[in-house]
């Protein structure tokens, strides 16, 4: 399959997913053509987006108080494990719990990077 077609295909498999669990489309995605998604479960909002060059997520969390936490899943071949994991979580994350939801996302995506401010470097996470 050419890059591209994956692209598309992959794309709108996240659109299609996080849609169908309550997500909404994050303002001007469907203008750019961009695979970016927004959840507010009262406690936490988080924002989705498929990276377009790489098999990769990028996943916000934002509390209230404007702390905020991204995760990069590196997912390869595992995009609907990762979504699974992405949806079982969304109505329980909170700002005091939001490690299980980390740990439910590097079980099920091969490769997961956490980056904690806007000016640190994204770490590697692994379980354990």
């Amino acid at each position: 399959m050419a890059d591209q077609d994956l692209h598309n295909q992959e794309s709108r498999r996240v659109v299609e997913r996080l849609t169908g669990a309550g997500w909404e489309l994050a303002e001007g995605a469907a203008r750019l053509g961009r695979a970016a998604l927004v959840h507010d479960n009262g406690r936490m909002a988080i924002e989705v987006e498929r990276t377009f060059d790489e098999r990769e997520l990028s996943l916000h969390l934002l509390s209230p108080d404007g702390r905020a936490v991204t995760l990069f899943p590196v997912y390869g071949d595992s995009l609907e494990g990762t979504l699974d994991a992405i949806v079982g979580f969304q109505d329980r994350v909170s700002p005091e719990d939001f490690h299980g939801m980390v740990e439910a996302v590097v079980v099920a995506c091969p490769e997961v990077y956490l980056q904690e401010g806007e000016d640190d470097e994204p770490r590697l996470l692994t379980l354990g």
